[in-house]
């Protein structure tokens, strides 16, 4: 056997063998070496991901520029609904007082509102053809005008007035045979009256609502028709107690 092939013999022996100079130590630092790296890689992606993600979600939540919001508000504003007219408004009043006075009093026919924007001017002579509503003026009210209704005797109306009115007990009852006030569970004062006006039966009766607001709803029944200035009768078609009901109706929009 020669040198060559004892040499190659030799290696093939121990090629499977680790170097003289092998450190597992070092071999364990390696794999720790690799181990952090793939930690570190991962952890990147990560936060890559959730920047990505921040980028689309600040723009929201960051300060805007003054002409932004003011453009932004503008239209907000301009998509919000337009305030109801007054005429319109005066309309659901008229309708729900007579809803209501229909059903508390059923015997009642030909129950309609007729209430005006300002001061409701008087007919002066009975006519089928309504007067026309006038400008309202400094301290007349906002609405005005009247619940018409036939009851046994006839055809009559209760008269209706509501805005700023200004209120005052001591006026409101003076000459009054019956005036006392109900304090309602809303803050408003209800106060009723009933007067005989030199009679002795009850020529008017009135009912006033005060809101905390300085809003006042009046409401009165007379002995005589107070759309024509005629008709007039022994007492009046309407007591205190239904007024009341209507005065303090919740689906009557007065505010």
């Amino acid at each position: 056997m020669s040198e060559q092939e004892i040499r190659e013999g030799m290696l093939l022996a121990v090629w499977d063998e680790p170097p003289l100079d092998f450190d597992p130590d070092q071999l364990i630092r390696r794999v720790e070496q690799k181990k952090s790296r793939r930690r570190a890689l991962v952890a990147v992606g990560v936060a890559t991901a959730v920047i990505a993600v921040a980028s689309f979600s600040l723009p929201g939540l960051l300060p805007r520029e003054d002409g932004q919001l003011a453009s932004e508000v503008q239209t907000t504003q301009s998509s919000a609904a337009p305030s109801e007219p007054a005429e319109k408004r005066a309309r659901r009043i008229g309708d729900a007082l007579a809803a209501k006075l229909d059903q508390t009093m059923p015997n009642l026919r030909d129950v309609y509102g007729d209430l005006r924007v300002g001061r409701y001017p008087s007919y002066g002579t009975y006519t089928s053809v309504p007067p026309t509503s006038a400008a309202k003026r400094p301290g007349e009210p906002e609405f005005s005008g009247y619940l018409q209704l036939t009851d046994d005797i006839g055809p009559t109306a209760l008269r209706v007035q509501a805005g700023e009115l200004g209120f005052s007990t001591n006026s409101f009852c003076s000459t009054a045979t019956l005036c006392r006030e109900f304090p309602q569970t809303d803050g408003t004062v209800v106060h009723e009256a009933e007067f005989n006006e030199g009679g002795t039966e009850v020529a008017r009766a009135e009912v006033a609502r005060v809101f905390r607001s300085g809003f006042v709803v009046r409401l009165s029944s007379h002995n005589y028709n107070p759309v024509t200035q005629a008709g007039l009768r022994q007492t009046v078609p309407l007591r205190v107690g239904v007024l009341t009901t209507l005065v303090t109706d919740p689906a009557v929009p007065w505010q």
